[in-house]
């Protein structure tokens, strides 16, 4: 019988297969095997999750757009998720990154997702001690989370990923998406400052104002993407976060969200509102994996996460929107999901060998 434990069991016995293969057009990628993709859960209708971490026990937390709230989701028993925080005057939180075992530091703020228009000097940062969090399996919780706020950044205009300078650093990177910056937080003092800022993080003319948006450190660089620019890019920077090299388009990849790396140092990018996830090689190849406009496989991919225990090493966990940003022809919009992705399979079943 076939069963999610099983599913994800045969990830972390599959024989990886990260190899190059040439780009596929999104409406040419075969629709996945059923033991490729799985559903771990599904929020009600009009819910929009956002951004994931992923805890040192394994669980997943997941940010949500459409309500300023965190939640935890056990992948190995995907029941009820429990809901970890509420946070207050926000309208919606957005990325989040671990800074010291089981904390967690948060992006709040006020976008309206009818009206994609983002609220100026709303933006805050928040810390979320998970040290100390219990919930039983039904998500009833049985000890909070120690919440508290580190600070507001009211210059910010739009904050939205969120990674560290590196492993082990007190000071974040934040992506503001209409101001085309990157801003520094020391996660202790609170101070803030931009640190970067580059042509390639700006927005582009148009009704939606959306630049760069999903960050992360790697090998003494930050990755980001652009969403409306629809580009992929990194630039070296130094332990203060500065630029001390030159900006460097690695790869023009449409409407982009947040990613994940692989140990190979490939990128999958959630693909919003171009509902696909694709694979990016350190060479700038990049592969469509599953989805596009006209199927519900990764409706409104937002952000990937990858496991970090032996049973989901090769799981990549996606979280969507359901349609929110743009409903696939024909269909409803539903609620957003955490999805299972067994990347061998899904790379078997495109081909990629």
């Amino acid at each position: 019988m076939f069963t999610l434990k099983s599913f994800l069991y045969a990830a972390f016995a599959a024989e990886c297969l990260f190899l190059d293969a040439a780009k596929a057009l999104p409406s040419t990628v075969a629709p996945p095997s059923s033991n490729s993709i799985q559903t771990l859960w599904q929020f009600p209708n009009n819910t929009w999750a956002e951004n994931l971490a992923v805890r040192s026990n394994g669980d997943l937390l997941v940010t949500l757009l459409s309500a300023p709230q965190v939640y935890q989701v056990n992948p190995r028993q995907p029941k009820t998720p429990a809901l970890v925080h509420t946070f207050p005057n926000a309208t919606g939180a957005l990325g989040i990154v671990e800074y010291e075992q089981d904390v967690f530091a948060v992006v709040v703020g006020n976008w309206t997702i009818a009206t994609f228009l983002t609220v100026n000097g709303s933006y805050s940062v928040w810390k979320v001690d998970m040290r100390g969090f219990k919930s039983d399996s039904n998500g009833h919780v049985t000890k909070p989370a120690v919440v508290s706020k580190i600070t507001d950044i009211p210059e910010a205009d739009f904050l939205n990923g969120i990674t560290l300078i590196n492993e082990g650093s007190r000071d974040a990177l934040i992506a503001d998406s209409v101001l085309g910056v990157v801003w520094k937080l020391n996660l202790d003092t609170a101070e803030y400052s931009i640190v970067l800022d580059s042509p390639l993080m700006k927005v582009v003319p148009g009704q939606i104002q959306l630049g760069i948006n999903g960050v992360h450190t790697r090998d003494g660089f930050l990755y980001f993407t652009n969403s409306f620019q629809g580009l992929f890019a990194k630039v070296a920077i130094d332990l203060c976060g500065n630029a001390i090299g030159p900006y460097t388009l690695i790869a023009e990849t449409g409407v982009s969200d947040d990613f994940a790396f692989d140990k190979s140092g490939n990128a999958y990018i959630a693909q919003d509102p171009s509902d696909a996830l694709e694979r990016v090689t350190p060479a700038g190849k990049v592969n469509v994996l599953v989805g596009n406009v006209n199927n519900t496989i990764v409706e409104g991919a937002t952000a990937a996460q990858f496991g970090i225990l032996p049973f989901d090493e090769s799981i990549l966990y996606v979280t969507t929107n359901g349609g929110l940003a743009g409903r696939v022809p024909g269909t409803d919009v539903v609620g957003g999901k955490i999805l299972a992705i067994n990347l061998p399979n899904l790379l078997k079943s495109d081909g990629i060998h």
